[in-house]
């Protein structure tokens, strides 16, 4: 089962006993975009159409045709103030429009090392994806949203703070996700055991709670901390060894928020 739809048609899945599928971006042939670059840091290529427009990360572009025009907004007041304070992405928005008769092309890059994921969006539309983890929405057919977690507990360990995000629309957006990338459909009532940082995305139907990891030595020595996030199905998730978060602690610098706001959206 391709989860994310005919784009991914020809993606190479390598299976673990685990049950997780490592996971790696094939475009079918004709798709829209291409995906080129090192494990470390991809490049996303789009032909625009005439009349089409994509909506990014501002500081992603790496280049572009000249006849597209850029613009920038915040989407309105009330999707601005989700993204920055809510989502932890930036308060505004970078667009593209095609306003010739002609195909155009742009590049989007990854704003950390990672890799890129397409999803599309109407066969999963109010998926949940984590802090930092937005580049690209193809179209204007699209919106992010928040929803509370469950719990006290699960607000303050689970991961993703107050609220978690959430991305509608009936068209393809992008996700960058760092390190290695895998994916699992889980079952009815199935649990997935993940640390906190590595959640990348997950389906609407997964339910997020909290476990604790251990005892004393466990949490203070064993790296795990006093709890991990607990996935649930049905649905798929999908996890990255190499979070934001994550990559900022091992270089050393600080852990807030991305460069549109530091709320108490979902944390990467």
């Amino acid at each position: 089962m391709n989860f994310m739809g005919q784009p991914l048609a020809a993606a190479r899945d390598v299976n673990l006993h685990s049950g997780l599928k490592v996971w790696s971006s094939a475009p079918a042939p004709n798709s829209q975009y291409t995906i080129i670059g090192s494990e470390y840091s991809q490049v996303l290529e789009l032909d625009i159409h005439a009349g089409e427009s994509i909506s990014c990360e501002p500081g992603s572009m790496t280049y572009m045709s000249p006849g597209l025009m850029p613009d920038v907004d915040v989407g309105g007041c009330e999707q601005g103030l989700k993204r920055c304070c809510c989502a932890g992405e930036n308060l505004f928005r970078l667009h593209f429009l095609n306003e010739t008769e002609e195909t155009q092309q742009v590049g989007l890059a990854t704003t950390f090392p990672a890799k890129i994921v397409p999803i599309d969006l109407s066969k999963y539309d109010g998926m949940v994806f984590n802090r930092g983890a937005f580049l690209a929405a193809l179209g204007s057919d699209w919106s992010v949203d928040i929803k509370r977690v469950r719990s006290v507990g699960t607000c303050c360990c689970g991961g993703q703070g107050l609220f978690m995000n959430t991305l509608h629309g009936s068209g393809m957006v992008f996700l960058q996700a760092g390190g290695t990338v895998m994916r699992k459909d889980l079952e009815e009532g199935e649990e997935l055991v993940v640390e906190q940082s590595a959640v990348l995305a997950f389906e609407r139907t997964v339910e997020l709670d909290i476990r604790k990891t251990g005892g004393f030595l466990v949490c203070c020595c064993g790296g795990m901390g006093l709890f991990n996030a607990v996935l649930t199905g049905p649905g798929f998730v999908m996890i990255h060894s190499m979070g934001l978060q994550k990559l900022r602690s091992s270089l050393g610098a600080p852990s807030g928020g991305s460069a549109g706001g530091s709320g108490g959206g979902a944390a990467e």
